[in-house]
């Protein structure tokens, strides 16, 4: 008889002690539910700026809808933050999350700075609807190491009056019909095209589409096609068509001389679009997709999401991430943001202005055939060569000569994959 209730006692003892193993492990998944994790965010999107202004409220839904996030936001001005993510290794300061510019994303990524998220994305199985550019600046060596937020593109603005008295039908479509429009709208008073040539990045966001177009790359800047490309430019400065002085002007002083018809085409960014409508009025303009050579060819800016390979919270920021990137998010914070969409199922979605306006419509095509500055962590050496080699050529150095010689220097600068 004592042997069973020893029996008994012994499994009640068992009984209890799994009971209370239950209950402190409720207990201490209720506290970690309870729990408030902050998520820090860097980014570079200027103060009062409508893409800033979505961002906050886009991070402000979340929290509604998640009372166990907050974030902290810092904003950085766009050189610093680069600054800032370099010495945040270094010091073992960096934040969770990173909104950076697509041309960037490889080299902190290969720095290691970024977290690998391969399998995130693959088990999340949507990267098929992003664009092939969109989709390349975030990958490095085959693995994701971000996300596409938002894109942006070049494509061809010209002044509809101008080209009606020039006889001109319709807009150029290839580089000979570019040429030809913009010799037929030169005159006393304005140049036929005007482009951005300035020693920084905005030139070489300028210049690269049209290596493209010719068949080429940086890995084979002195091959025919790359020299093709570069006398394109020489010979429309040469003839008078474009303007010297594109050597000196950027993106904005490209839209001044379009703004004051100094110019009758241009290449310019879907940014510029609130400008014309609000400052230009008396304008009639409008804008197709950029000319071709050999092939259709954009050039990819915008911004993408990247979570740091230091973050204590990578899970978090993975799930703020993939919700950034639904449909019903993405779709309402691009059209307030005044930004345009990089995956498939958003930017066909008649619901959007992007697909009731027609000029928004042509940046959303030209994405399409848009190409990133996925080069490596040189790619700031390597714009640099290409900078004054666009400039050398501009003030009429010999073409063949230049590209050869910026070759040879390009060439260590790649990375192994695309030599």
């Amino acid at each position: 008889m004592k042997s069973h209730w020893k029996m008994i006692s012994g499994l009640l003892f068992i009984i209890l002690l799994a009971l209370a193993g239950c209950s402190s492990d409720d207990a201490s998944n209720d506290q970690q539910g309870d729990e408030v994790i902050t998520l820090k965010v860097w980014d570079y999107l200027s103060p009062d700026s409508p893409p800033e202004q979505e961002q906050l409220k886009l991070l402000q839904k979340y929290e509604e809808s998640h009372p166990n996030i907050k974030f902290e936001r810092t904003y950085f001005p766009f050189a610093d933050l680069k600054t800032k993510l370099l010495q945040g290794i270094a010091g073992g300061e960096l934040p969770d999350i990173v909104v950076i510019d697509n041309p960037d994303h490889q080299a902190f990524a290969a720095a290691g700075i970024f977290a690998d998220i391969t399998k995130e994305v693959k088990a999340w199985g949507e990267a098929d609807q992003y664009f092939d550019g969109p989709k390349e600046s975030i990958m490095l060596n085959g693995k994701y190491y971000g996300i596409p937020n938002n894109s942006n593109a070049l494509a061809l603005y010209y002044n509809k009056d101008m080209l009606d008295e020039a006889g001109i039908s319709q807009p150029p479509k290839t580089w000979d019909e570019l040429k030809e429009a913009a010799k037929k709208l030169t005159n006393d008073k304005r140049k036929g095209l005007a482009i951005a040539a300035s020693k920084s990045e905005e030139g070489t966001f300028q210049f690269l589409p049209y290596l493209w177009q010719a068949g080429a790359d940086l890995n084979s800047f002195g091959s025919p096609e790359a020299i093709s490309a570069m006398k394109l430019i020489q010979v429309m400065v040469k003839e008078g068509s474009m303007s010297e002085n594109i050597i000196n002007w950027n993106q904005q002083d490209v839209l001044v001389q379009f703004q004051t018809e100094k110019a009758a085409m241009m290449v310019n960014g879907p940014w510029q679009l609130p400008v014309l409508r609000e400052e230009s009025k008396d304008i009639n303009w409008g804008v197709v997709l950029m000319p071709e050579g050999e092939g259709a060819a954009s050039i990819l800016g915008g911004e993408n999401w990247a979570i740091t390979e230091t973050s204590e919270h990578k899970k978090e920021a993975w799930d703020f991430i993939k919700w950034t990137q639904k449909p019903e998010v993405l779709g309402p914070m691009h059209e307030l943001g005044g930004r345009l969409p990089n995956r498939e199922d958003v930017a066909n979605d008649k619901r959007y202005e992007w697909n009731k306006d027609p000029q928004l419509r042509v940046f959303v095509q030209q994405i399409k055939t848009s190409r990133p500055r996925a080069y490596g962590t040189k790619y700031p050496d390597i714009s640099t060569i290409v900078q004054e080699a666009l400039q050398r050529v501009i003030t009429g150095e010999d073409v063949e000569k230049v590209m050869k010689e910026s070759a040879k220097e390009i060439k260590p600068l790649l990375p192994k994959s695309i030599e």
